[in-house]
């Protein structure tokens, strides 16, 4: 899994296909925070029902967030 980013740009260069490692600053935040919050609730190697439960929380929120967040190239608001 750690190699699938880099294999797909250079795939993408191979194939003629614009490809970067540049995620932009929404994505890598969103990534670094559900990092560290799986990293704060699976620390101990016990869980309970409202650990679980921030889980699938921070789950809809970051769905909720990509669902209404504006992509940079559209004025209409369209992902």
């Amino acid at each position: 899994a750690l190699f699938v980013v880099p294999f797909a740009v250079i795939a993408g260069w191979a194939i003629g296909q614009p490809m970067t490692l540049d995620f932009g600053m929404l994505n890598t935040t969103v990534l670094i925070i559900c990092v560290l919050v799986v990293m704060s609730i699976v620390v101990d190697g016990r869980s309970n029902w409202l650990e679980g439960y921030m889980l699938c929380s921070a789950y809809a929120l970051v769905a909720v967030m990509y669902w209404h967040v504006q992509s940079f190239g559209d004025s209409n608001g369209e992902l």
